[in-house]
């Protein structure tokens, strides 16, 4: 399954980044491990995906970034650009919104039907962490993953292994 996602999280990385990029931007690339239990349309147990989180922050505020996920027999891409400051947007499956943290932290959601999707990125330097999480929305009780043409419906969603690196 191939996903783009959340280049609204780094409109605004550290300062002392975007600084120092050659042009005015920033590169940040993060590698995801994740794995889920879903039960529709397939059941299938500890699914692992792998993420290429890639995204491109500007001088000006604005950020593009694609995010993929690779899996057995889904595919989806979703491509965002954003502008700080702007609120949610459509995005496949649900809308997506960046929220600044602090002058070096940011976080990417994606709202899905059932749950959002949480990365949360913090620099320093050239460095950076990036931390996944899952959040059920109140009163459900399984995950929503958009596959490209449909949700499949997950009892579990882990986050088995990040790395980060900004440039």
């Amino acid at each position: 399954m191939r996903w783009t996602l959340c280049g609204m999280f780094l409109a605004v990385l550290a300062p002392d980044i975007a600084h120092g990029a050659p042009g005015g931007s920033v590169r940040v690339r993060s590698e995801m491990q994740l794995s889920f239990d879903c039960q529709r349309p397939w059941k299938v147990q500890n699914y692992g995906t792998r993420a290429t989180f890639e995204a491109i922050l500007n001088s000006d505020s604005t950020a593009t970034a694609d995010l993929t996920l690779s899996g057995f027999a889904l595919a989806s891409t979703i491509h965002f650009e954003a502008r700080l400051g702007r609120g949610s947007r459509p995005a496949p499956g649900g809308s997506a919104q960046l929220r600044v943290v602090s002058s070096n932290a940011l976080r990417g959601i994606w709202s899905l039907p059932n749950n959002n999707l949480i990365i949360d990125i913090t620099t320093s330097g050239k460095s950076c962490k990036v931390a996944v999480s899952f959040a059920l929305k109140r009163g459900q009780k399984e995950y929503s993953l958009w596959g490209g043409n449909k949700f499949y419906y997950c009892s579990a969603a882990r986050v088995l292994r990040t790395s980060c690196s900004a440039q």
